[in-house]
């Protein structure tokens, strides 16, 4: 009997002691409140109705956001707290301006910080509402039993249209007509209210700074992320993550050992961003997967370039980050401009020195007489796209990007919120908060050092210091200590222990591969090739230019696939196309449907490897203008036009003037007529010093009925008499006309 006492007195313990302590959720809303910034609040309301949670607690410190996505969650909690007779507490810290305006309507309970601004719902706010459906909707968030909903109603009309004046006629009311009645808010300002306010009003719980607000519910201050075992918390923090703890998070280090880190460069100032550039990038992370540093640093200080080129690298460097763990810290030395922008935005952290800038991206081509024009509508929107899309990549304002492509585009800073605007006259130029123009009409967006900081495009200014220099011994070897970096006088990084920088250098086939990447050497090598070609067929012989054109051909290719430019497809026709020409050559000498087949394979092949990406390429015959791999594919084009226009020209001067005399060049291309040549092609030789009638040779390529014979290790041109004769048979010389030789088979009768 006394156990089944003290079981009861234990349960009603225990019911007494849970029913004492309410577990709380808490949801912190600050700054912008949109669609994206809501969405893990929206989720976090819609598990309430799975846990034990009694009270939502609301921290609010917000003056703009979507109207229509603060009503659907503001609905969702309204129809929570009356399914699951879920407590609302409501904390105002310092503002619930704009949309945030509405949540407060929720609370059974309203706190206030020392300092607040409570009202103006359509200020700030995207996603308008007319103003009769706005307060309908708010009224309906009130709830009927609460003992101040008379005039919580009054507020949520005056604070949601500014055509409602409110006075205070033994009490705060909407005025009906002309009043002698205090005025409470002017007629064509929508209704704001301040912390006193709310106490005369009785509308507030109790107004305590953040600190003692949370010390009251036992939350978890704001610094810090522990949490009370005996209160059951489930925290929502919407603000933007901390930069040390985003570093911390993503560039975790040795504390005991050595820690390395990557460096890349590019710049100069002067020099710009091309094909070159890539493959030196590529090769540099190509050696960092395998040496696995905590992580990259890329310097910057460049004027932009091909655009083609900054996209593969800005490719290539989110995939480093992504898919290899290996962070990139882009380190602006103070120029990221163009392509170099489109490269800082493709890295995770930037980082800006003082008098660092970054921006006007705006596409241009080259038009008549070399005037640089700018670039078509049409090709303006994709580079836009492109850009936003590598911002957004890394959590960067999209907005910021697109201004710095487009010229055309207008951002202003309204309530701490970059917002694109249709036009000028959408900027709010009067009032107790004006907007800040960032980027007015007509003129591409460059950010200063400050800018990219305030607007949160760089995550670190780097102020000057005075640094160790760096030895020449060290720059030769490629390694020193990290603090001789101003990088490395930042907090976070000044905290990595043994740090060293290990700069990535380029080895002798690097520097080979970028030597071939410049247009100039590829037009050289495509001139070497066709000059080679010309002379090694017009005077046949396995000598020095057929050598050469296989040389310009080998490094063509090697170039073309260290640029990732080229692909199988492309080689296999090269290859199959040069297969047939030498069948035709010196198998099938009649020079038909073979060798055109194989000469248009040989071409297609060729040009696909010095004219990459022809499938990208989108031209507009109107406005003359293109992407950016159209931008690349046609200045390789006129490069590659220019150096065949030269060849022509060197090959009809070799022709004509320089070949037929210049004696001492022959022994290279063997004519036929050297008395120590071992094999070689003759033709067109005087008749005494070809093979005479009845000397015997052997087919060297079947007689179809021309070929090619040998006769006492020489080869010459030759055609049956009769039937077709295949190779390796024995041959008898019949006759002589001219330089032409006639032969028949050895056991055939002459005639």
């Amino acid at each position: 009997m006394r156990q089944f006492w003290f079981f009861c007195l234990l349960t009603l313990w225990l019911n007494h002691a849970f029913a004492a302590e309410p577990k709380n959720s808490l949801l912190t809303l600050t700054g912008y409140l949109g669609k994206e910034e809501l969405a893990t609040a929206k989720k976090t309301v819609e598990t309430l109705s799975q846990t034990l949670s009694t009270r939502l607690i609301l921290e609010v410190n917000s003056s703009s956001g979507d109207l229509g996505q603060v009503l659907d969650l503001a609905k969702s909690i309204y129809e929570l707290k009356t399914s699951q007779q879920l407590k609302v507490i409501v904390y105002i810290h310092d503002n619930a301006i704009g949309p945030a305006a509405i949540l407060p309507f929720l609370a059974d309970e309203l706190n206030a910080s020392l300092f607040v601004s409570w009202g103006d719902i359509p200020l700030g706010s995207e996603g308008a509402v007319p103003a009769n459906i706005l307060r309908n909707r708010v009224r309906s968030l009130i709830d009927p039993q609460n003992p101040h909903a008379a005039l919580l109603s009054v507020l949520a009309d005056a604070m949601s249209d500014p055509s409602l004046q409110v006075i205070n006629d033994q009490g705060w009311k909407i005025a009906r007509g002309a009043s002698s009645a205090p005025m409470i808010s002017a007629a064509g300002q929508t209704l704001v209210v301040n912390q006193n306010q709310l106490k005369e009003l009785g509308l507030v719980h109790a107004i305590v700074p953040p600190k003692e607000f949370r010390e009251l519910y036992h939350l978890a201050p704001e610094t810090t992320a522990s949490q009370p075992e005996s209160v059951p918390l489930t925290s929502l923090q919407l603000s933007s993550e901390g930069v040390e703890q985003k570093l911390a998070k993503f560039i975790p280090f040795h504390t005991t050992e050595p820690n390395y880190v990557g460096y890349i460069y590019i710049g100069g100032h002067e020099e710009s961003i091309n094909q070159s550039t890539w493959l030196y990038v590529k090769q540099a992370l190509d050696f960092y997967k395998k040496e696995r540093p905590i992580f990259i640093i890329l310097e910057l200080n460049t004027p932009g370039g091909e655009v083609f080129a900054a996209q593969k690298i800005s490719d290539a460097l989110k995939e480093m980050d992504t898919q290899f763990n290996i962070p990139v810290v882009a380190f602006i030395n103070n120029w990221a401009i163009s392509a170099g922008a489109m490269l800082a935005y493709s890295c995770r952290f930037i980082t800006v020195v003082k008098d660092g800038s970054m921006g006007a991206a705006e596409p241009v081509y080259m038009g008549e007489g070399g005037k640089m024009e700018t670039a078509s509508e049409k090709v303006n929107s994709a580079l836009r796209a492109d850009f936003a899309n590598r911002a957004r990549f890394f959590d960067r304002n999209p907005f910021i990007a697109e201004a710095m492509v487009d010229k055309d585009m207008i951002l202003v800073l309204r309530h701490g919120r970059v917002l694109h605007l249709d036009n000028e006259s959408q900027i709010r130029l009067t009032g107790p908060n004006p907007d800040l123009v960032i980027s007015p009409k007509g003129k591409l967006l460059t950010l200063n050092a400050e800018q990219m900081l305030q607007y949160g495009v760089a995550d670190l200014l780097l102020p000057p210091a005075k640094l160790s220099d760096i030895t020449a011994e060290e720059k030769q070897a490629g390694e020193w200590p990290a603090d001789k970096i101003l990088l490395f006088q930042q907090p976070f990084f000044a905290s990595i222990p043994q740090a060293t920088v290990r700069e990535y250098k380029m080895d002798w086939k690097t520097r080979f591969f970028v030597l071939l990447a410049t247009p100039l050497v590829s037009s050289l090598l495509f001139m070497g090739l066709m000059i080679g070609a010309y002379m090694e067929i017009s005077n046949p012989g396995l000598s020095l230019p057929g050598f050469v054109a296989a040389t310009c051909l080998f490094l063509i290719v090697l170039s073309s696939f260290s640029l990732e430019i080229a692909n199988w497809l492309e080689l296999i026709f090269l290859l199959v196309g040069l297969a047939l020409i030498l069948v035709e050559l010196f198998v099938l000498p009649s020079f038909g449907l073979i060798g055109f087949l194989g000469i248009f394979l040989f071409v297609i092949g060729l040009f696909g490897m010095l004219l990459p990406g022809l499938e990208s390429v989108k031209f507009e015959y109107d406005t003359q203008t293109l992407n950016a791999a159209g931008q690349y594919f046609f200045e390789r084009l006129a490069w590659l036009c220019g150096s065949l226009i030269l060849s022509v020209g060197i090959i009809a001067l070799l022709a004509r003037h320089v070949l037929p005399s210049f004696s001492t060049f022959n022994r290279f291309v063997l004519a036929g007529h050297e008395q120590d040549a071992t094999k070689g092609f003759v033709a067109g030789e005087d008749p005494k010093n070809l093979p005479q009638p009845g000397t015997q040779g052997q087919v060297l390529a079947t007689l179809r009925p021309s070929g090619k014979i040998i006769v006492k290790d020489q080869i010459y041109e030759a055609v049956s008499t009769g039937d077709f004769i295949d190779a390796g048979e024995s041959i008898v010389v019949v006759r002589l006309e001219g330089s032409v030789i006639f032969v028949n088979r050895i056991q055939d009768k002459m005639t």
